[in-house]
């Protein structure tokens, strides 16, 4: 598996963290809650212009429930003793309306991220490998996801894992 190879080559990893991937239930929602706070938190930090601060969960469980339930969309949770250790948001967009696109179906990944104290023990590593299993499950023929330009550290991950840019979308404050 390309997972294993990647892990493979990481030679500034830490030892593997024992978790099992799985599909989010409700029950997971404070554990996700953390999850969010982290990588909102570093939105926030890097580009206060688009991200602010909130007061509560910035996901509602209505919000979360949505997603776990819905027909085009889950998410992906990566369980360790202690609790969530990561999480993947992951949505099948509708095909192209535009006659001039190939036909495809695409899986987003919306949100990947793991705790902190977690990264570098091949959490997002097995948790993307999922992610792409479940699109393959969909008969997915593209797997898309962004990452902000500041956030090198996640865009050097996904290339390592066989991700290339397709786009570059660009932002002008007015």
């Amino acid at each position: 598996m390309l997972a294993e190879q990647i892990e493979d080559t990481d030679t500034a990893a830490l030892p593997s963290l024992p978790i099992t991937i799985r599909a989010g239930s409700p029950r997971d929602y404070d554990g996700m809650n953390a999850l969010f706070a982290e990588i909102d938190a570093l939105h926030r930090a890097a580009r206060p212009d688009i991200f602010q601060e909130f007061d509560g969960p910035a996901r509602s469980p209505a919000h979360v429930e949505r997603i776990l339930c819905g027909p085009a969309s889950n998410m992906l949770v990566a369980a360790s003793a202690d609790g969530l250790a990561g999480l993947a948001v992951l949505l099948i967009r509708p095909p192209s309306e535009f006659t001039g696109a190939v036909p495809r179906v695409v899986v987003e990944i919306d949100t990947l991220v793991v705790l902190e104290r977690h990264r570098r023990r091949r959490v997002g590593r097995r948790l993307l490998a999922a992610c792409v299993e479940w699109a393959r499950q969909r008969r997915a023929t593209h797997v898309e996801l962004v990452a902000h330009s500041f956030n090198t550290e996640a865009i050097r991950f996904y290339e390592a894992f066989g991700f290339s840019p397709s786009t570059q979308r660009m932002i002008m404050s007015v």
